[in-house]
């Protein structure tokens, strides 16, 4: 009856547990101590590139939101040595709640490329502006927000601590990042939101560009909204783009939104003319500098079998044997390591570790390359602008008989072939080459890698008495499942574990112990994983009229189909892909008769775009077993088709549960008396008569 996960999710950062929480805190004390500039800030007026924008009227505004966002600026130099980022915001709390989330000003800059120039920071009160910069208490301090995701970026923070605030005061504040990442290289680019989650009542982007150095702009993702206008002045030798918007619609996010679509539109420019450009950039980064140590070379030679079975093989002894570890700071944010520093170190992020396996495949005669991914919203990548900004994650692309694979050498849960492993499925990629001029569509060159497989039978043995009984539960995943599964297992210990399946399993038996410690078997020569489960039940259904009910739940496909709460969509909602459940429940009794009556196989087959799904029955004088079916066949729903999946969801929703009625419980001899002495004395009481004596 167990489903340990929410339909399946790609690119998400792997767990980690305390204990590595502390060893990767460790790590970085053992580092040598990365040569960046001072973390400071400077003070200064606005400058004088910036077209200058209006604050809308002060007027009244219903407190329907604990801050009303008045303006949001963003310009943008390119024009300058150095790219310029200006942002403004003016906000108004409009309560208390309001008034507590803008006590304090944060601001976010990486030091070893970027300088914080701070401009202004005022009040606005009865139609008059107050200075507050000078009076701000401002703090400076590293906050690494990735580390749980082990990677540590370099970047700290300011926060301007502001008082005497009052609600229906508007704080408006003002700075710029100056400088980029040079490993980026020399051409510009970047997004900025065309709309937030709340109100804002005036959204001003503008890009000063060069006007000998063209620049592409573009509207991208927010599916369904209203068209934007990019507008465009000439100003001398330079360029002016901007987009100016009053009371864009918010954004309203739901939940289940699969993570490969963005519901935010975001404004892009690029100076980088086509995705060729692009590659070229990629290209210089990721040459195979030095040579593989000898202790990598060999562990190469001795692996064994064909081509194929050498590149599962080298992908996983990379991914269970360099962990994950990045130090993205300053250059090393895009720049990989060394193939022999990685191997040496045994730690790396997905540069290193992507560089290695390279290496490692080219060794073995496998022509493999490093592929750019985007590891969110990424389904309309091929729709954007070029740009070094589409990516954030790279993971390793090579051709076998024709076939193109793909590998993660990140994803330390893997095992088998590599038809068992399952695919990297992040829509689009840039492979680089130095050459190639477009995306690539990342699609399997084996269907068996997108498909994952559960079958899960529990079996209720029922005690003489009827009222305890014992639970086993039996679990065999394949596929990417098992992938799931070994990285939920993996990163827990058995206590927790035990203790987190108790927990799931209390929902339906509120009565249970653990009899027997769980049992987990990983097949790795076919990425399968098997797991045994022992119960102790202290109580056995409920008692009503009479009557004890039992009911069983297919609680993998309850857990697999589960509804959002946003019903109203406007956005697809995520499905599980490829995915196959047969669950098995299975009630046994002692004897003939202990089941006294159980509900009739009404179920038929249903088959729909999105699923298959199927219940069977089987029934002899002491054993009842329920067989469930289920085949998720897409990846999501659209918002148009919702409304009909949620019917078909609908007419499976009574079939996903059976109930029994089993006999009452046994009672001993004793009770037997104590029961028959209760009612003698019950019959007595009604033959005494009303105040007299017998």
């Amino acid at each position: 009856m167990m489903s340990r996960f929410r339909p399946r999710t790609v690119g998400q950062p792997l767990p980690i547990s305390i204990c590595m929480f502390f060893g990767l805190a460790a790590l970085l004390v053992l580092l040598p101590a990365p040569e960046v500039s001072a973390a400071d800030y400077s003070l200064a007026s606005r400058p004088d590139w910036l077209q200058p924008v209006a604050l809308p009227p002060g007027e009244e505004h219903p407190a329907r939101e604990g801050i009303r966002y008045r303006l949001v600026d963003t310009q943008v130099n390119l024009s300058a040595e150095q790219k310029e980022r200006f942002y403004r915001v003016a906000m108004q709390p409009l309560n208390q709640q309001g008034l507590q989330q803008i006590s304090s000003i944060t601001l976010s800059f990486a030091p070893a490329y970027e300088e914080l120039v701070i401009h202004d920071v005022s009040v606005l009160r009865d139609g008059k502006r107050f200075d507050r910069l000078e009076s701000a208490d401002i703090k400076l301090f590293q906050q690494e927000d990735e580390l749980d995701k082990g990677l540590y970026a370099e970047r700290w923070t300011a926060m301007l601590l502001l008082d005497d605030l009052r609600a229906g005061d508007t704080v408006e504040y003002s700075y710029t990042l100056r400088g980029s990442n040079p490993v980026l290289g020399d051409k510009a680019f970047g997004r900025e939101l065309l709309a937030w989650g709340v109100p804002i009542e005036r959204l001003y982007i503008g890009v000063l560009s060069p006007a000998d150095q063209p620049l592409q702009l573009r509207v991208a993702d927010g599916r369904d909204r209203p068209a934007v206008e990019i507008r465009q002045r000439s100003e001398g030798d330079r360029l002016r783009y901007f987009v100016d918007l009053r009371d864009p619609q918010p954004v309203r996010t739901e939940d289940g939104i699969p993570e490969w679509l963005s519901p935010f539109p975001t404004l892009q420019y690029s100076q980088y003319r086509d995705w060729r450009e692009v590659n070229g950039w990629a290209h210089s980064l990721y040459r195979m500098p030095g040579e593989l140590p000898p202790g990598f070379v060999e562990l190469l030679a001795q692996l064994d079998g064909s081509e194929a079975q050498k590149a599962a093989a080298a992908t996983q002894w990379i991914q269970s044997n360099i962990r994950y570890f990045g130090i993205e700071h300053g250059v090393n944010s895009h720049r990989p390591s060394a193939p022999g520093e990685t191997f040496d170190r045994r730690f790396g992020d997905c540069k290193d570790k992507t560089v290695l396996l390279v290496s490692a495949l080219r060794h073995l005669g496998i022509e493999a390359r490093p592929a750019l991914v985007s590891s969110v919203d990424n389904f309309y990548l091929d729709k954007r602008l070029p740009s070094p900004g589409n990516f954030d994650h790279v993971i390793t692309t090579f051709k076998l008989d024709g076939k193109r694979f793909w590998v993660d050498p990140t994803d330390n849960s893997q095992s088998g072939t590599l038809g068992e492993m399952s695919l990297p499925d992040f829509n689009w990629a840039l492979v680089v080459d130095g050459e190639h001029g477009g995306l690539t569509p990342i699609e399997a060159p084996l269907q068996s890698q997108r498909q994952a497989r559960v079958e899960v039978k529990d079996t209720i043995t029922l005690d003489a008495n009827r009222k305890t009984a014992t639970l086993e539960v039996t679990s065999r995943y394949t596929g990417w499942r098992a992938e799931e599964m070994r990285s939920y297992t993996g990163y827990r210990d058995r206590q927790t574990l035990e203790e987190e399946f108790l927990q799931y399993y209390s929902r339906y038996f509120p009565d249970m112990e653990v009899l027997e410690p769980v049992q987990i078997t990983d097949e790795q020569a076919g990425n399968v994983l098997l797991m045994k489960e022992r119960y102790r039940l202290g109580k056995v259904g409920d008692d009503s009229a009479g009557k004890k009910m039992l009911e069983l739940v297919a609680s993998n496909v309850v857990d697999t189909v589960r509804l959002p709460n946003s019903r109203q969509r406007r956005y697809p909602f995520r499905l599980p892909g490829e995915l196959q459940i047969q669950q098995t429940l299975e009630i046994v009794a002692e004897k003939a008769g202990d089941i006294r009556w159980s509900e009739k196989d009404s179920s038929g087959e249903i088959s729909n775009p999105w699923f298959e799904f199927s219940r069977d029955v089987q029934k002899s004088e002491s054993k009842i077993t329920v067989r469930y079916d289920y085949q998720s066949r897409q990846k999501a729903v659209s918002a148009a088709d919702f409304p009909e999946y949620l019917q078909q969801i609908n007419r499976i929703d009574d079939d996903l549960s059976y109930v029994v009625w089993l006999s009452p419980a046994a009672v001993s001899g004793e009770q037997r008396r104590n029961r028959a002495r209760q009612l003698a004395r019950d019959l007595l009481k009604r033959q005494r008569p009303a105040g007299g004596t017998p």
